[in-house]
């Protein structure tokens, strides 16, 4: 039977869902596919509560945190096998890579067709942790393969030898996992939330503002809601180290755990994590919102597809057609369908699947009203298409990409 976990919109004193109690209980996962809480491979965050603490030693870590990371295919010693690559019929043992060691694969985009770099695309991705002063975060790098983007970089970041490369910095602590920032040629982006009125001065002030999902992963088809207060710092410049932004915004986020078949044609158990970027009153819903980003999370892999989402009576500032950016998209087949059940995320979030036309759809419905929108996704990057790690791949370690913001304690 169907279950799903729902936080029913209460916010707490810090802003979020975490303080509130789940309308139903949820099964324990099938012991022979849950996620099992890693002890090794990452120093440890601080606590939760609070100002910054020191972990227990050997304390389990949030099992989400397997599905931000990239595995490994290892031999009986624990030593990683070159070249290999999960899923493949000869990886029969594996685990989370570890701070250091290098990347026995690659993962990647799918190019344009006729693209100069083909199926291999326009990008080397890797999913690490990264330590630092006894601090572990995850950081997802997105490096530029040379010859294969026209994309430029920013003028202000043309300087920098990485300044069209970019990442995301993921963690979790005892009730979610989330992102804390990213950078890109775009922007760099810093996630805040109300914590950072306790933590001031501590990396803590970006935990849960972009959550992805409760740190303890949901069952396979389960799904849920909560509510979350951000304010997003535009450029590490911005972010005022000691004191926090005076106000911020509600959103909504919504995740289930469904096996999904990505462009690769792999099929692997995913955490599907919706940010929208409103939330109706009720907090169940996403009321008003126009567009939403959509990522996926893989025990394999980590990241392994993002999206981003639009109504379809969303009014672009260029007098672009949404449909028409979702056509095109479909039909450069850099992505597959997303092809998912319908999903009750609570008793005013359903979403389900929209047949024919030339874009992807998803209809998002609040069976409590009757109102009911299309979706159509407008870009998408499917990052399943994992090879064997080239030498001639540029060599950028995922620890140059990221502010020390992210670690301070």
């Amino acid at each position: 039977m169907h279950k799903v976990w729902l936080l029913m919109g209460c916010v707490s004193a810090i802003g979020n869902v975490a303080a509130c109690s789940a309308s139903e209980s949820v099964d324990a996962a099938d012991p022979r596919s849950a996620p099992q809480a890693q002890t090794t491979g990452y120093a440890q965050a601080p606590a939760s509560g609070g100002r910054a603490a020191a972990a227990p030693a050997g304390a389990p870590l949030p099992a989400i945190l397997d599905f931000m990371t990239m595995d490994v295919c290892v031999d009986g010693s624990g030593a990683v096998i070159p070249g290999m690559i999960p899923g493949d019929a000869r990886c029969t043992r594996r685990r989370d890579i570890r701070a250091g060691e290098t990347p026995p694969y690659m993962l990647h985009n799918f190019g344009y067709p006729g693209s100069r770099c083909g199926d291999s695309g326009t990008i080397d991705k890797t999913n690490m942790p990264v330590a630092r002063g006894g601090v572990t975060r995850i950081v997802s790098s997105t490096i530029r393969r040379p010859g294969c983007s026209t994309r430029a970089a920013r003028e202000e970041l043309s300087d920098a030898p990485t300044a069209q490369d970019g990442a995301s910095i993921q963690w979790a602590d005892d009730r979610y996992g989330f992102i804390m920032g990213s950078y890109s040629p775009v922007s760099l982006s810093a996630f805040q939330s109300s914590l950072c009125r306790a933590n001031p001065s501590s990396s803590r002030r970006f935990f849960r503002s972009w959550v992805i999902a409760p740190a303890q992963v949901p069952a396979a088809g389960e799904s849920g809601v909560g509510v979350f207060d951000g304010a997003m710092a535009k450029g590490a410049a911005n972010v005022k180290m000691g004191s926090c932004p005076t106000r911020f915004r509600q959103a909504l986020t919504s995740w289930t755990v469904q096996p999904f078949t990505f462009k690769s044609n792999r099929t692997m158990r995913a955490i599907i994590s919706s940010h929208f970027a409103q939330t109706a009153p009720d907090g169940l819903s996403p009321g008003n919102a126009m567009q939403m980003e959509r990522t996926y999370w893989t025990r394999e892999f980590g990241i392994s597809r993002w999206e981003k989402w639009t109504r379809e009576d969303f009014a672009r500032k260029d007098g672009k057609s949404v449909a028409t950016l979702g056509s095109q998209l479909a039909a450069r087949g850099r992505c597959s369908a997303p092809q998912l059940p319908t999903i009750t995320y609570s008793s005013a979030l359903r979403e389900s699947a929209v047949g024919g036309g030339e874009a992807y759809l998803r209809e998002l419905s609040n069976p409590r009203t009757g109102e009911r929108h299309h979706w159509v996704m407008t870009l998408c990057e499917d990052y399943s298409n994992a090879r064997p790690a080239s030498v001639a791949s540029r060599q950028v370690p995922a620890s140059a990409l990221a502010s020390d913001l992210y670690w301070k304690p």
